[in-house]
């Protein structure tokens, strides 16, 4: 066996989604496992796993598309692109009806390249030191943020739901409170700011906003898409701000796009 897909769950990192993995089966003990492609912690689903001398050829695993179901919860917005961050509730715009014929036009016409800067709450470093330790520190003024190309095979929007303001605090708080986050650490940005995201969303006022839309949509793309960057761009292209509400990864391979509606996996990891 060279390698296993696993479903990661929310609140899970890649890491913990491997070790529980590893005590599936005692033969794994002793065995070197690592795992090709990240996946946020607020994120589930397919998570490669390289086992034993695979480890060795991960760099074979790097370009690897992936497909989505996330949703984008509109009108408010975080400095990480999706429920796990520090929230303003300044930032919340009152959102609007959305036809669906609107919603597909748009969608669509994000089919194609970008150049997308990285998180600013990332492990892509910079002189040798995590995007995530400037953002802690309050230094991402001092450095030049790194972009990478990326590209939308296919995207398609799936369906709309509204939440309340109950609802809303109490489902983000709920996947939060899943969060497996070590306390004191001793290691900067260790815990995720839990505790004090959890506090701001508990605070976060409904400036008028009776109920919430949330948007869900579906998407292959290339490697090295991040979508809680993508997510806030969406919903800029709907006139308003917004945020990954939830993201699910559903497929890992290699796709072939013919058209903009219209693609195949050559190859899929399973």
């Amino acid at each position: 066996m060279k390698y296993v897909v696993v479903e990661k769950k929310v609140g899970e990192t890649p890491l913990q989604a491997l070790e529980v993995f590893r005590q599936t089966d005692p033969t794994f003990q002793d065995i070197p496992l690592t795992y090709a492609g990240r996946l946020d912690p607020m994120a589930s689903g397919k998570l490669l796993i390289l086992i034993g001398d695979e480890c060795k050829y991960r760099e074979k695993y790097d370009g690897l598309d992936k497909e989505y179901e996330f949703e984008i919860l509109l009108g408010v917005t975080s400095d990480t692109g999706d429920i796990l961050g520090m929230t303003n509730s300044d930032t919340h715009i009152a959102t609007q009806d959305y036809f669906e014929k609107d919603l597909q036009k748009i969608t669509t016409s994000l089919v194609g390249s970008h150049v997308l800067p990285y998180p600013a709450f990332s492990s892509k470093t910079v002189s040798g030191k995590p995007l995530f330790q400037y953002a802690l520190e309050g230094t991402l003024d001092s450095i030049e943020i790194p972009t990478i190309r990326i590209h939308i095979y296919r995207m398609e929007y799936l369906s709309k739901k509204t939440l309340t303001h109950k609802e809303l605090i109490e489902q983000v708080i709920g996947k939060i409170g899943l969060l497996q986050a070590p306390v004191d650490s001793g290691k900067i940005g260790a815990d995720f700011r839990k505790a004090e995201i959890i506090r701001q969303w508990e605070t976060l006022s409904p400036q008028g906003a009776e109920k919430y839309t949330v948007l869900k949509f579906k998407a292959v793309v290339s490697s090295g898409t991040y979508i809680r960057v993508l997510a806030p761009i969406i919903a800029q292209r709907f006139g308003t701000l917004g945020m990954a509400y939830s993201i699910h990864r559903t497929c890992i391979g290699k796709y072939r796009a013919v058209t903009s509606f219209f693609g195949f996996w050559r190859k899929t990891f399973t």
